[in-house]
């Protein structure tokens, strides 16, 4: 992409959304991503920026996301886990950036974070780690999930929470598409830290 086409203030396609534009319930939202809220990891620069260009859809997002992600149950090592495993199915480097420092602050291993960034067999990963990022890979990358690991992924968390970590790998992925399509940048000064698959 032509570095012109790039805002320089959203570092995307899209400028940042004004709060002074949107009507008082899109005004509480965007109060909230620029707050410095729990969860909310880079303020405007990133998906809040651009959700805000659809008000209604960030005022639905925020309460579901807060759920999956602080609510549903999860540990926060096996909940970031999820997030880096999916922001590498997808090569998202703007959710790794995001979400490797907030993986090693809940606990994530350095050694655990090192395999899924180069894609290493997850059988060397400590558990519970290497079947989240199993089920993430054959789920969203080989598109069938097996027996062993369905298994695996039920006698780790249960059906219910099964469904909640699934849900946030999707969102995830999600996530990792719409930064694609309005090619969010990295900030300033970062640097890219997934090789190329």
């Amino acid at each position: 992409m032509n570095p012109v086409e790039i805002d320089p203030e959203s570092r995307s396609r899209i400028p940042l959304p004004r709060r002074e534009d949107l009507d008082t319930e899109g005004q509480k939202i965007f109060d909230y991503f620029t707050s410095g809220s729990k969860g909310v990891l880079r303020g405007l620069h990133g998906p809040a920026g651009i959700w805000l260009h659809e008000p209604k859809l960030a005022e639905v997002y925020v309460p579901f996301g807060n759920y999956l992600r602080f609510r549903a149950g999860l540990s926060e090592p096996v909940r970031e886990v999820c997030v880096l495993a999916m922001a590498r199915e997808c090569n998202s480097a703007f959710e790794w950036a995001a979400h490797e420092p907030e993986a090693l602050q809940v606990g994530v291993p350095a050694k655990v974070i090192k395999s899924i960034k180069f894609r290493e067999p997850t059988a060397s990963m400590e558990a519970p780690f290497g079947t989240v990022v199993q089920l993430i890979r054959e789920a969203f990358t080989e598109r069938s999930v097996s027996e062993a690991t369905y298994g695996a992924a039920v006698a780790l968390l249960g059906v219910p929470l099964l469904v909640d970590l699934i849900t946030l790998a999707g969102t995830y992925a999600s996530t990792a598409a719409l930064l694609k399509v309005f090619d969010m940048q990295l900030d300033a000064g970062e640097t890219h830290l997934l090789p190329s698959l």
